[in-house]
């Protein structure tokens, strides 16, 4: 037997599960008579042997135990409590048998409450022998249940088979009432084996045999062939048919009917005329098996040709897969001859790699499992592998028992490579269409960022990134770009990089141009597909912190035979290259997306247009609006809103919530209807310098001029107006100082002209010595007067010259520290009654400086120090030399200049507020030509001042070049 011994079916099981409950319910009801004293339950009549309580907690322990062990495989601690209850079975039954062979009482029968009543008989709680006998073997055959040997089996069968056979004969005692085949009434008067008792142990023992269907008796009995079928006809009959009729007949006897030996005879009789009818009704059912067996064989026969015959490989194994049959297909598929295959183990079903698979299939076959059609791959003879198409089929015996196996194997290889190609073709179809959709999807998706650029923050770059991306998951690529430029000189002008980290664009920096293979896409205008772009000739490397790119392909994208844009795909090493499908899918993809990228290119050139139109009208020094054809405010740059105010009770008539308080040069308010901008809307005037005042938050009200035109498309339809004011305030306060210098021109110039005419007539009336002194004084007198108009024609003449940016210069390298020498002694007379200083602070390098020039800024500034210092105060000149020019200071003492006035001292025609101009001499432009001619120079020059304190002019001059290398600057 070994491990291979059989388990319970199903049904076993149920038979098994019945006749332990009978068991169990038998000896709970007996105990439950013995506890409230029912003698119905303990004796099933009055004068018939009773179950003892031992008996009926020995049939307890024998059901549980069953139930345990022959049910189904249990738990090792639940096995352990089965055999522990047989093991207590078989040792009470022992007990008794002890007592009875040695007339001993071990209080055995005294064990249960119901031992100790008082009860008729010498020993009332023992079991008959023979009722000790069945316990013994029924514990004995349940302990070997769990044993899967031959002789575990045999124990079991024979003890089963031994305690049925006491019981039976127990019960055919009281089928014919002979006590002595259920007690030992000459003997024992007081025992014997009850009736239930007898029934119980015929269910236990029924039981045991159910639960070791591989053993000899039950194997017999359930056997399909012929031996088991009559065995199950027959069976019946021999254990009921002779009961039956010897119960009769005793009846007959009892009654007086006939003698007691005539009863014998009719039951001989009649026994044997059943025996023969059922013998004979067997011999004929035995003829029918063999004519079945008969067709059988033909059956076998002709499948067998078939099976010869069969262009497919039929073979037939044992469960182990020894092969058994082989026919001619079989042959010709795997190279084997029938002899050198029949009697072998061979794996037909799968490579020997992959043998598992096959042992899978045999289980389920060994289970009884349906295997529907497979699949599989064999090996021929030679060593070739071939596909094959498997049917298996399972050989069961008359039981149902599966004895082997019928596998049918076609050669599929043919039709597999057929299906490869279709499958391949239906693949190349499938990845078309998806690559179609994915196109149409890429190109709504394309056309959706394009209808958003009004809306989108990142303009134009985001249909470039949608594009972008799409083609990379298109194609499958790891990177993809997309560049606009065609100048190998400059970077692109748009590059959007899609599948590169943020931080590698960082450390990779600047654009790339398109050289090397981008700009061989660029040049040769067609596309390029490379399976190691290192291969190609105008390879050039790939910038530093780039990740490695192996395959490349780059598509140029083309609208109406002109360039919009290339796109470059990329994929790391060891990833496969690009494919035709790729190329030309990219190609397409490229064709589908031209216009909206040429679309996009327009609008990002006019949205730069626009923009740079915006910062225009933005940056315009003069206010500028736009409404709309209904009026409606569009823009207005933001001087445009210095002069609006926010109304919210009472809009304009355009409904605008921006209102611009417009008047006369008058300071009259200007109707509605003559404003300049509804002029141009509402009649189509250009409306050119007008004139007017508009109202400012921090001003008050302006002076402008207003320029208004409407604004019309192509085909003249009305579409707004645009006006621009512009603040003439400047040129009023131009006209006004124009006023005022020439006041002060005329005052200045009276003056000496004044002098000149009084001297000369004094001169033409001198006739002595006295007079001729007097004479000198007037010719000094008339020599100092056009020297200033000498000066003021200057000054005149060098602001208009720095005007119209005509300022000349002589330059050449000149020495601070002498050339500011001479420039203090010359100046002593514009410096009258004030102390100069020079201060040279370290070595100063020679600057590059036109020398009159320079002593022009210096004289001008040491003027202005005498003219607003303190009177008799210092005047210092300081000079230091910082990097790459020289600096000059001029400082005075006096009264200072408030900050508000700073602003302003180096314009034309001013001076200080704080000083009277009727008393100082000059046109106000010094300080102005002063600036003019160190910024021609290339120097600058500024102001501090501290009101009571020091006030400060500082200029630089740059070094001569050749000093300036010298300095380290």
């Amino acid at each position: 037997m070994g491990d291979g011994a059989m388990v319970p079916s199903s049904g076993a099981r149920r038979g098994v599960a019945v006749a332990a409950t009978c068991s169990l319910v038998l000896g709970c009801v007996a105990l439950l008579g013995w506890w409230i004293g029912s003698t119905t339950l303990i004796s099933i009549a009055d004068g018939l042997p009773s179950m003892v309580p031992n008996t009926a907690a020995a049939l307890v322990l024998s059901s549980v135990s069953l139930w345990v062990l022959g049910v189904r495989e249990r738990p090792a601690p639940v096995r352990r409590l089965g055999q522990a209850c047989a093991a207590v079975v078989i040792a009470l039954g022992l007990a008794i048998l002890v007592e009875y062979a040695f007339a001993r009482d071990f209080g055995v029968d005294r064990l249960l409450p119901a031992g100790r009543m008082d009860s008729p008989g010498k020993l009332p709680g023992r079991p008959s022998p023979n009722t000790a006998l069945c316990l013994i073997l029924i514990g004995l055959s349940l302990l070997s249940l769990p044993v899967k040997t031959r002789r575990a089996c045999l124990l079991s069968e024979w003890s089963a088979l031994l305690a049925a056979a006491l019981a039976l004969a127990a019960l055919t005692g009281y089928v014919f009432g002979v006590d002595y085949f259920y007690g030992l009434p000459a003997l024992l008067p007081f025992t014997g084996m009850a009736l239930h008792t007898a029934i119980a142990f015929l269910a236990l023992c029924a039981g045991l045999l159910m639960a070791r269907p591989d053993c000899t008796a039950l194997a017999t009995l359930t056997a399909s062939r012929p031996g088991g079928i009559l065995l199950r006809r027959f069976l019946p009959y021999v254990v009921l048919v002779p009961l039956v009729i010897g119960r009769l007949v005793l009846v007959g006897a009892d009654r007086g009917a006939y003698p007691l030996a005539a009863s014998f005879w009719f039951a001989s009789a009649i026994t044997t005329l059943l025996l023969g009818a059922m013998l004979w009704v067997s011999a004929a059912r035995m003829n029918l098996l063999d004519e079945a067996r008969q067709r059988a064989e033909e059956e076998r026969a002709f499948l067998a040709t078939v099976a010869q015959s069969s262009d497919d490989a039929v073979m037939g194994t044992a469960l182990d897969g020894t092969v058994l049959s082989w026919n001619p297909a079989a042959e010709r598929l795997f190279g084997y001859d029938a002899s050198e295959v029949i009697g072998k183990t061979l794996p037909v079903l799968c490579l020997p790699e992959r043998a598992g698979e096959a042992e899978a299939v045999l289980a389920r076959l060994r289970r009884g499992e349906r295997v529907e059609r497979f699949e599989a791959v064999s090996r021929t003879k030679g060593g070739a592998s071939i596909d094959i198409e498997v049917t298996v089929s399972s050989i069961a015996d008359a039981s149902g028992h599966v004895t082997g196996v019928s596998m049918i194997c076609r050669d599929i290889g043919r039709r597999k490579a057929m299906d490869a190609e279709i499958a391949s073709a239906h693949e190349a179809e499938r990845r078309i269409r998806s690559q179609l959709e994915a196109i149409g999807t890429a190109s709504a998706a394309v056309s959706e960022a394009l209808a958003r650029l009004p809306r989108s923050e990142s303009g134009v770059r985001s249909v470039l990134e949608v594009l972008t991306r799409h083609a990379k998951e298109i194609v499958g690529a790891d990177y993809a770009a997309l560049g606009i430029g065609e100048d190998s000189q400059r970077q692109f002008d748009a590059w959007v990089p899609s599948g590169v980290p943020a931080e590698r664009i960082a450390q990779i920096g600047a654009l790339p141009r398109p050289v090397g293979v981008l700009g061989a896409v660029v040049r040769e205008g067609r596309t390029i597909r490379l399976a190691d772009v290192r291969a190609h000739p105008a390879y050039i490397g790939l910038p530093p912190h780039h990740d490695p790119i192996e395959a490349f392909l780059g598509v140029p994208i083309r609208f109406h035979g002109r360039s919009v844009g290339n796109l470059y795909l990329g994929k790391r090493p060891g990833r496969p290259p690009f494919t035709e499908d790729d190329e030309r899918v990219a190609d397409l993809l490229a064709d589908r997306t031209c216009g909206a990228l040429e679309t996009a290119r327009l609008y990002r050139a006019e949205a730069n247009e626009r923009k740079r139109l915006e910062a225009i009208v933005q940056q315009l020094p003069e206010a500028a609006i736009l409404v709309d054809a209904k009026g409606r405010l569009i823009s207005c740059n933001k001087l445009a809103l210095q002069y609006a105010s926010s109304v919210v009770d009472e809009p304009d008539p355009w409904g605008n919530r921006l209102s611009f308080e417009h008047r006369t040069p008058a300071g009259e308010p200007l109707v509605w209807d003559e404003r300049p901008l509804i002029r141009a809307l509402e009649r189509g005037e250009v409306v050119a310098g007008a004139e007017g005042l508009l109202r400012r938050a921090d001003r008050g009200l302006v002076p402008v001029l207003v320029n208004a035109a409407p604004v019309r498309s192509d085909d003249g339809e009305l579409q707004g107006a645009v006006a621009v004011f512009q603040d003439i305030s400047a040129l009023k306060e131009m006209e006004r100082q124009r006023q005022e210098w020439i006041g002060v021109i005329a005052h200045d110039l009276r003056q000496p002209i004044q002098v000149i005419a009084t001297a000369s007539q004094l001169l033409g009336r001198a006739a002595d010595e006295q007079a001729v002194a007097d004479g000198r004084k007037q010719l000094d007198r008339i020599t100092s007067s056009i020297e200033r108009l000498r000066r003021m024609i200057d000054d005149l003449l060098d602001a208009s010259r720095i005007e119209a940016r005509q300022l000349t210069l002589d330059r050449s390298p000149v020495n601070l520290r002498a050339q500011l020498g001479e420039i203090l002694e010359k100046s002593a007379e514009v410096t009258a009654g004030h102390a100069l200083r020079l201060e040279v602070k370290g070595d100063v390098p020679a600057v590059l400086a036109d020398p009159g020039r320079l002593e022009q800024i210096v004289t001008n500034l040491l003027s202005n120090a005498a003219k607003y210092g303190r009177p008799e105060g210092d005047i210092a000149v300081t000079v230091s030399a910082e990097r790459a020019s020289a600096h000059i200071a001029v400082t005075n003492w006096g009264g200072g200049i408030s900050e508000a006035s700073l602003p302003y001292l180096f314009k034309r025609f001013s001076r200080a507020p704080e000083v009277d101009p009727r008393s100082v001499r000059g046109v106000g432009l010094g300080l102005y030509i002063t600036k003019g001619l160190v910024e021609a120079h290339g120097g600058t020059i500024s102001v501090e001042s501290s009101p009571g304190g020091a006030t400060t002019f500082r200029f630089s001059l740059p070094f001569a070049p050749e000093f300036a290398r010298a300095a380290g600057a």
